[in-house]
């Protein structure tokens, strides 16, 4: 199949409405000949946890001009973090990182923390300034995941984090959330995504290394990795999370071919937390996507 066989769209629409998902998707070869797979990926969706991956580039654009030091120590208050369930965000006491160590922790375990304290250290305006110069005006980080907490419980009238999720996965009366709105929480297109990664397989140089790295090191395959099971292919990505919304931008690798970049952005119909076969069919929509791009690195 060619990358724009109606086939392959065709596809990608039927995996998605038998799973009962809305999806979103952007494949495109990320070295050699351009190439692109896309399913409805100018739509703005909202992007939970995924606003780290663009806010990684930006941290890593500000480090390569001096604008940021790498091995800044940044502290990180016990009583004023929000917790959560992996990482600084799960621990008990006071933590000092170094900025490095900070975007690492937020793009392998997705640290909720972690990814509140860079946004601090780097502001809100200057992700905007940034993302515009790099082509992305419209990727938009509007908060981090302490805020999208605070909404979600105000939204839900929940007094803990755990009553909110309840809230959100009840099959019969499950709760609505202005962080399922792109017009009120971080927000991009999968077209949008796809050109953050694109940027960042583009730039060389220490920062950007280490962002690779982190993501190489994320610690979830259940996704966009269930549609690559093999132990020879390179599979780099984030997760983003939250309620009826699964995600993920990735890069996979096979070997001696170029590497493909794939965002996959799902609304599942159903709100339960533990949903196996969407994000199976996530794994499926990027296999889909990503097949008519593959070619050999020397082509």
């Amino acid at each position: 199949m060619s990358p724009d066989d109606p086939a392959v769209t065709a596809a990608l629409r039927a995996v998605a409405r038998d799973a009962g998902l809305t999806a979103r998707v952007h494949a495109t070869r990320l070295a050699g000949p351009p190439g692109t797979v896309a399913l409805d990926d100018a739509e703005p969706v909202a992007i939970a946890s995924l606003y780290k991956l663009p806010l990684a580039l930006v941290w890593a654009d500000l480090v390569t001009a001096g604008d940021l030091a790498a091995d800044e120590p940044v502290r990180l208050p016990a009583a004023s973090r929000m917790p959560g369930p992996t990482g600084v965000a799960m621990l008990l006491d006071d933590v000092v990182l170094t900025a490095r160590d900070v975007v690492r922790l937020m793009l392998a375990v997705s640290d909720n923390a972690c990814g509140d304290a860079l946004l601090a250290l780097v502001g809100r305006e200057r992700v905007h300034e940034r993302l515009g110069a790099l082509g992305l005006p419209a990727t938009l980080v509007r908060q981090g995941s302490a805020d999208e907490t605070r909404a979600i419980l105000r939204d839900t009238g929940a007094a803990t984090w755990a009553a909110a999720q309840r809230a959100l996965a009840d099959p019969d009366h499950a709760a609505e959330t202005s962080q399922y709105d792109p017009a009120l929480a971080s927000a991009a297109t999968a077209a949008d995504l796809g050109r953050v990664l694109r940027v960042l397989w583009a730039h060389r140089g220490p920062p950007y290394d280490l962002v690779r790295d982190a993501l190489a090191h994320q610690a979830w395959r259940h996704r966009v990795g269930s549609g690559f099971p093999h132990d020879d292919v390179a599979l780099l990505g984030k997760t983003g999370t939250l309620g009826r919304l699964r995600h993920e931008a990735a890069v996979v690798g096979f070997p001696h071919e170029h590497p493909v970049g794939v965002v996959v952005l799902t609304r599942a119909a159903r709100p339960e937390r533990y949903l196996p076969g969407v994000d199976a069919a996530i794994g499926e929509l990027a296999r889909i996507a990503v097949g008519p791009l593959r070619l050999p690195d020397d082509a």
